[in-house]
């Protein structure tokens, strides 16, 4: 057996209303389908009131759109008996992130956020190749091409010194701060702070340097200035 850090989509809703998430999931299914396609995810029950009919039920939904549902955070001592049954793991209360600390083997690579803590710093150098994942908990820097079907990850900035064709999702520990850039924009999906575009159809800015940023909730990607 060998332990190792797997980044794990949480899904938090604020409604426990069958119907009105049924719409909704359909309507995100629809718009990202490859995405749903057995995305492994928990289940935040924080602050959500539901009973055991109530959680089998929501548990139900969200299987049916073909997400992997395979714990829940911040369960009710009343409901930790049903997760059994349904499969489930505790993964325990969900708690904010530590901020990073910078690496200790490697104190001069290090970056600044916008609250003023300092972010790890990681080179890779070559290329990711199809079926890969590279994580790191800071920012990543990638001398190399992401080949379609590879993900790469950080909880800080990607910057791809090469062709992004596969994923990129950065700020992966929720910060809106953190941004992608590449020097050749192919990307099969971009995503920051839990906020995802996918590109099936292309992109105007394909084959171009960009960088992708959060606003407001929403994901701007702009060409490099000439």
């Amino acid at each position: 057996m060998k332990t190792g850090m797997v980044p794990l989509t949480t899904i938090q809703l604020h409604s426990t209303d069958l119907n009105a998430l049924q719409d909704e999931l359909s309507r995100r299914k629809a718009e990202a389908p490859a995405l749903f396609a057995g995305l492994p995810c928990l289940l935040s029950l924080a602050d959500l009131p539901t009973d055991v009919a109530g959680l089998q039920q929501l548990v139900s939904l969200l299987r049916q759109h073909g997400l992997a549902l395979i714990g829940v955070r911040s369960c009710p001592a009343e409901l930790a008996t049903e997760l059994a049954s349904l499969q489930l793991a505790d993964f325990g209360q969900a708690s904010r992130p530590p901020r990073s600390k910078p690496a200790e083997e490697t104190p001069d690579k290090s970056t600044t956020d916008e609250s003023g803590c300092r972010r790890a710093v990681k080179v890779h150098e070559g290329n990711v190749r199809s079926g890969q994942q590279l994580y790191f908990d800071g920012d990543l820097y990638i001398i190399g091409m992401v080949s379609p079907g590879a993900e790469v990850l950080a909880t800080g900035d990607i910057h791809v010194l090469g062709v992004l064709r596969g994923k990129a999702l950065a700020g992966i520990k929720g910060s809106p701060d953190a941004i992608v850039s590449c020097v050749h924009f192919d990307a099969q999906l971009v995503a920051i702070a839990g906020h995802y575009q996918l590109f099936e159809n292309g992109h105007a800015l394909t084959n171009q340097s960009v960088l992708v940023r959060l606003d407001d909730d929403q994901l701007v990607i702009k060409g490099a200035e000439k």
